[in-house]
């Protein structure tokens, strides 16, 4: 055996391994279904037929449909806070934390359209995600608010106000994209829009 030889992995590290991937392709395949179909047409047998996997794979992985439907609403949740959290500056400004917003509302449309537009349906656990999500976007929002208004560069209005009005208007836009963009992205055709609705509140 020669001293170059890598020793094979422990068979538990490699089980591991393999139920890790498994476990995400079930849910790569439960994005895609939920992004053409809906939650309400995101079944385990669907989401197995579309993983290439054995029906019964999925409850080895989830011990139900809501748990699953539970990890694919964190998968979208934690999707747009990555990007969110790619603002231009260490200390962004309320622009650039819409831009932000938009950008990740962007690269996700389809699947947080269906989020929002199916939510009372949803599992408690995944409603509760879908709320911590637009709680941490409120809150960015209001971080670069404050810091506006101390530096003159903005007047005075109700902080919850103001991050409401942008959940709202943006969730508005979202779960009637097929009426204010017609077969293409709401966010890409109104950002411009949406941003100036929120900017007006707040300049000086």
């Amino acid at each position: 055996m020669s001293n170059n030889s890598v020793p094979n992995p422990h068979p538990n590290t490699r089980r591991s391994s393999q139920r890790q991937a498994t476990r995400q392709q079930l849910v790569d395949a439960a994005l895609r279904v939920v992004a053409e179909h809906g939650f309400a047409g995101a079944t385990t047998a669907a989401i197995a037929k579309a993983s290439g996997k054995a029906h019964g794979t999925v409850f080895v992985h989830f011990r139900s449909r809501e748990a699953l439907v539970d990890e694919v609403v964190r998968e979208i949740g934690d999707a747009i806070s990555r990007r969110l959290a790619q603002t231009q500056s260490a200390v962004p400004t309320v622009e650039e934390v819409l831009d932000a917003h938009l950008a990740a509302l962007a690269e996700h449309e389809v699947l947080y359209a269906r989020l929002l537009g199916e939510a009372a349906t949803l599992p408690a656990a995944a409603r509760a995600r879908v709320f911590a999500l637009q709680s941490g976007i409120a809150f960015r929002l209001r971080q670069a608010y404050e810091r506006e208004l101390a530096q003159g560069r903005a007047r005075a209005i109700d902080r919850t106000l103001l991050a409401n009005t942008w959940i709202a208007l943006t969730n508005h836009y979202l779960m009637h994209r097929d009426l204010f963009s017609p077969g293409a992205s709401v966010v890409a055709a109104r950002r411009d829009e949406l941003k100036a609705c929120l900017l007006q509140l707040i300049r000086t």
